[in-house]
């Protein structure tokens, strides 16, 4: 029971190592623009229907004529429940 106990907390314990190391993994993806607040954009892919897209890290000129419904290639890093974008790029022209 001793050795059980060990081994699971040792498990535990490598638990925030294997998250934190996911976090810094780049992405980029093409997804369709549900909508636009500040410094948050919500984007939905064929696989999800809202991922949470962090703009603070791209320039406004990248995303300021975006609207909803637009398809977009995001490219950033995974962070804990979003994605944070470094860059955006519009697939279609924006009225």
């Amino acid at each position: 029971m001793r050795r059980l106990l060990i081994t699971s907390l040792a498990l535990v314990a490598a638990l925030p190592a294997v998250s934190s190391a996911a976090e810094d993994m780049p992405v980029r993806f093409t997804a369709r623009v549900s909508w636009i607040a500040s410094d948050t954009m919500v984007v939905s892919t064929a696989a999800s229907p809202a991922v949470s897209v962090d703009l603070s890290q791209v320039p406004q000129d990248e995303y300021q004529r975006l609207v909803t419904g637009t398809y977009v290639v995001i490219t950033g890093t995974i962070t804990w429940r979003r994605v944070t974008a470094t860059s955006i790029e519009a697939l279609e022209p924006s009225p």
